[in-house]
């Protein structure tokens, strides 16, 4: 797509030559151990969001609040993330969100568990999305950037790691809350109400033996695409090289062939330029990259509308569903145990839908990412509806299930869809901005759930249109990565 870098053609020269050499070194034992372990980003974002979700019940009868101010210091958080990493990972490199993220929340999770206000915890809740922030930017980028342009579909199925993430959080929530939480504010006392403590320290350990396998299994080396668009092409050969000659594959490329090409000047090394004026100049011309002729204009004002109404959507979703629940009687979820369980049940049902929108990519590639996107879309919009006419809990976990199921078709392909059309120099700032839209969004969901009312219909009808509108909105989108290697 060299529409994406069409105001440096000596960068376009360059990004043929080191898709070229990715494409005849293929997919590795390396590109696997990434698949899992980027993967593993996914699981703990979403496990993290499910988290704060799950017990804010608890923590609000416990502190006396009635205002949801823990998930806005979530989204919160996750802006301020999101802006820090992303913009930092096209300066200074994808290697240090990817090695320090998971292990930043880690730490913070297990000790959010120990706070005993309302003050302390919203803070804490700030620094884990904010370390999580960096997860879900990079994760993607990282991985598009090693890999062929045959197995650019499996990004698709990162997204099956959202399903594993959200079920292992209320999973545990199931195991915990129940039978260590109180019933309602009117008497909470930290001693009956240590569910939630138990719940953050159980998460946390979870998301730290994930980041050890991070670090100690794959020892990430720099993105060639990134090296290259920072004019450090000597360090890009070796990057291949040393892939190639590990795994026994050939690799033509020569640093004599990237020289020939000439010096970029679209893009620079931060390190030639360490100040802030120096950081002020390229973090300006990697947003301007995102922008720079009207193809790439449209495409990135179209995802930035398409993430923040995904962003009012998801969570308007699935933080409120237990609160809509209960305003539901007695035959859908009579107890708190059921409650979970049927929860459970209709978050593991996602897990299913990356897996649909991979092999749609892969049987029909007629499709093409703009295709599964409208399909994913317009499915979850009618499952959404249709959900607003729950009676019983069979249907309850039947249509549940089925939404989180097509919502994960759109959301499998949107996170792969989205670093794929983005310019190399400039991949994590739009990432990032993509990611900043929805949690802006996020932030604006509990106002909707708070003065909507939760228990009645009306977020549903909400977040049916919202990803209704997603839905057709991927029919315009200008790019098709699924025809053409990503720049």
């Amino acid at each position: 797509m060299v529409d994406l870098e069409s105001n440096d053609d000596i960068l376009k020269k360059k990004m043929k030559l080191v898709n070229d050499a990715i494409d005849e070194i293929g997919f590795t034992w390396y590109h696997l151990k990434l698949f899992f372990l980027n993967g593993m980003g996914y699981s703990t974002d979403c496990q993290l969001i499910y988290l704060e979700s799950s017990v804010r019940e608890f923590i609000n009868y416990q502190f006396g609040y009635s205002f949801p101010v823990s998930n806005e210091c979530y989204a919160i958080g996750m802006i301020l993330g999101g802006l820090f990493w992303g913009f930092s990972a096209d300066l200074i490199g994808r290697r240090m969100a990817f090695n320090l993220s998971l292990f930043l929340s880690a730490i913070f999770t297990i000790l959010t568990g120990t706070m005993g206000n309302m003050a302390s915890y919203c803070i804490f809740i700030i620094l884990i999305s904010f370390a999580a922030g960096g997860n879900l930017v990079l994760d993607t980028c990282v991985f598009l950037e090693f890999l062929p342009h045959k197995d650019q579909w499996l990004l698709t199925f990162f997204a099956f790691f959202w399903g594993i993430g959200q079920t292992i959080t209320v999973l545990i929530a199931y195991a915990f809350l129940p039978n260590n939480s109180c019933s309602s504010a009117d008497d909470c006392p930290s001693h009956k109400n240590r569910g939630w403590r138990y719940v953050f320290y159980v998460n946390g350990a979870i998301v730290l033996v994930l980041a050890i396998l991070r670090v100690t299994v794959v020892r990430l080396q720099e993105t060639p695409k990134f090296l290259v668009s920072n004019n450090r092409d000597a360090d890009a050969v070796q990057v291949l090289q040393s892939i190639a000659l590990k795994y026994n594959r050939k690799c033509s490329l020569t640093l004599d062939q990237l020289t020939e090409c000439g010096t970029i000047e679209s893009n620079d090394d931060y390190r030639n330029h360490f100040s802030l004026k120096g950081t002020w100049e390229l973090t300006k011309s990697h947003l301007k990259t995102l922008f720079q002729t009207k193809k790439t204009t449209r495409s990135t004002i179209l995802l930035f509308i398409s993430w923040f109404f995904l962003g009012i959507a998801y969570p308007l979703y699935s933080s409120f569903l237990l609160m809509y629940l209960k305003s539901r009687g007695v035959s859908i979820s009579p107890t708190t145990y059921e409650q979970y369980r049927d929860n459970l049940i209709s978050n593991a049902a996602s897990i299913g839908g990356p897996i649909i929108a991979g092999l749609l990519l892969y049987y029909v590639p007629k499709l093409g990412r703009r295709g599964v996107l409208f399909i994913g879309g317009i499915t979850t919009m009618a499952f959404l509806f249709g959900y607003t006419a729950v009676k019983t809990e069979a249907q309850n976990v039947g249509l549940a299930s089925a939404v989180y199921c097509a919502l994960y078709i759109y959301y499998g392909v949107i996170y792969a869809y989205t670093p794929e059309v983005m310019p190399s120099s400039a991949r994590a700032t739009g990432n990032c901005l993509c990611l900043v839209c929805t949690r802006i969004a996020t932030a604006i969901t509990p106002v909707i759930g708070y003065y909507a009312n939760t228990s009645t219909s009306v977020p549903i009808w909400i977040c049916g249109a919202a990803v209704g509108i997603i839905g057709i909105i991927a029919i315009f989108l200008p790019f098709e990565p699924s025809k053409s290697r990503v720049v």
